[in-house]
Parts: structure tokens; sequence; C-alpha cells
């Protein structure tokens, strides 16, 4: 299997991965909908979606995408916070695709891009119950931080936030 990570020539598929992601979410945490609603919500996701060139493009940000063949496995991006730090945003690969590292390779692939882009320095948040994916980004070298921005208070004890200077080697966490 030949797994190819590119950045995306179209926001559309990407569009559809983070669809398919909040419906993940909301399957995986149908006891916690609130938590699901409330944060998707706050982040104005459906804003988001309609203007993902905007946040995930040039010169604010960059979205990339691993392919096999012509299907699209998985997805990331990054967006600018400032001139050194850039978020990472929506890593997903859906369940089907999911055992062969390529959401490791995107994450490796995303901050790549950034630090060849300039950032310095790379920050995200995710839901303290998506713990797979706070393994894979600690062993992507991210450390736990205080927050960066603010989620309304009943979100706030249930995010996590991290970041990873980039251009550092990585290192396999604890």
């Amino acid at each position: 299997m030949h797994v190819t990570i590119r950045t995306a020539v179209s926001v559309d598929d990407y569009r559809e991965l983070i669809r398919e992601y909040t419906d993940w979410c909301r399957a995986r945490y149908v006891h916690d909908r609130w938590f699901v609603d409330a944060a998707f919500g706050h982040q104005s996701l459906d804003a988001e979606l309609q203007n993902l060139p905007a946040a995930y493009g040039p010169p604010n940000g960059k979205t990339l995408v691993a392919t096999i063949g012509d299907q699209i496995h998985g997805a990331c991006a990054y967006r600018r916070l400032s001139d050194e730090v850039c978020e990472m945003k929506r890593l997903f690969v859906p369940a089907r695709f999911q055992g062969h590292g390529i959401g490791r390779r995107l994450g490796e692939a995303i901050m790549a891009a950034a630090s060849g882009d300039g950032y310095t320095l790379m920050r995200l948040d995710t839901a303290s119950r998506l713990t797979e994916a706070i393994a894979l980004y600690k062993s992507l070298g991210f450390r736990d931080r205080a927050p960066y921005h603010q989620y309304p208070d009943d979100l706030m004890p249930h995010i996590v936030f991290m970041e990873r200077e980039l251009g550092e080697p990585l290192s396999i966490s604890d």
C-alpha cells in the first residue's frame, strides 16, 4: 500500500472528511453529544466548512491529504496564529483506513510543511476524550501547555492544549 501525502487541490474532499469526522464524533460520544455539539458550535464549524480556503489555504494555512491511488484516506491542516505560530487542525483518518500509520505520516508532514513555511511553533487543542489522538500527538513530540484560547467554561475542563517546537527531531514520549 503506497500512501502519498500532498497538498489538497480541492477543499471539497477535505470538507467531506471533516463532515465524516463530526459524524464520527457524534456517534462515538453519543452520550456526550452536548460536548460535541458545544465544541463544534464554539469553533463555528459550519462557517469554517463554508470558508475552508481562507482558513486553511495560503497565505493563512495549508491542507494536506493522504491518498492511495485516487482515494483520500485522511487529511490534516494548519492555520496561522501569528508570524511564528500555527495551529494544527482537523487531523482525521476514517476508521476504515486506520492502522496503517496514515495519521502519523500526516502529522509529520503537516509539521514539516509548517516549518518549511517559516513557523517555529505548532499548537493544537483536542478533546480529553480523544485518547488515541492525544497519544499520537505525544508520540509526535507535542507537550501539554496552558490554554492559548478560550472555550466556554463548561467545555474548558474537557479540552487538552498542546504545542511543539518545529524543527526539533521527533522522539517517542512516555
